[in-house]
């Protein structure tokens, strides 16, 4: 499930301070997506109501794997915007996850708003969505020609180099 909305503001999880309108995985062309190409990032979505003067809300996601182990945990922590408090009104604040860095299978995202000063969680809302990262042989994944499984929670495309023991960068082409 990509998308998971609460469009009735007074049974939407969360307090009297926030309440959490949706939560929504959209891939790099805009739409909401339960499927994401691997080498293509992908955006989190969260929306919600500030209902209380005062309150400085910490939009945060929780991803973890099928597993149920967490690959990592991320708030908005903007320091222009995440330190002042909030109107009244209506927000959507977005987290972007590179290409090239989720490894494939499914992801489970725990959306929550939280504050810091006081420590208070607002709304929690788990297993919110849910999203697949698909990797295939062609193109420019970490995969490379390799078709066989490859472990781990994250699977960043890292830049390597390779340099000859004689200290001259290595081509590919059998020349230095």
């Amino acid at each position: 499930m990509a998308h998971r909305s609460c469009p009735e503001s007074a049974v939407a999880p969360g307090d009297r301070a926030v309440r959490l309108r949706s939560v929504s995985v959209i891939s790099d062309d805009g739409t909401c997506s339960a499927t994401v190409d691997i080498r293509r990032p992908v955006i989190l979505e969260i929306a919600y109501d500030v209902l209380q003067h005062g309150c400085v809300p910490v939009p945060n996601f929780h991803l973890y794997s099928e597993e149920g182990i967490c690959v990592f945990v991320t708030g908005d922590t903007d320091p222009e915007l995440s330190r002042r408090p909030k109107p009244i009104g209506s927000y959507v604040n977005r987290a972007i996850i590179p290409g090239n860095f989720l490894s494939e299978g499914t992801l489970i995202v725990d959306a929550a708003i939280s504050t810091l000063d006081p420590a208070a969680v607002h709304a929690h809302e788990r297993e919110a969505v849910a999203f697949q990262v698909i990797d295939s042989i062609e193109g420019d994944s970490m995969r490379g020609d390799y078709g066989g499984s490859l472990p781990g929670v994250v699977r960043p495309h890292l830049h390597w180099q390779t340099v000859s023991e004689s200290g001259v960068p290595n081509t590919g082409d059998g020349h230095p």
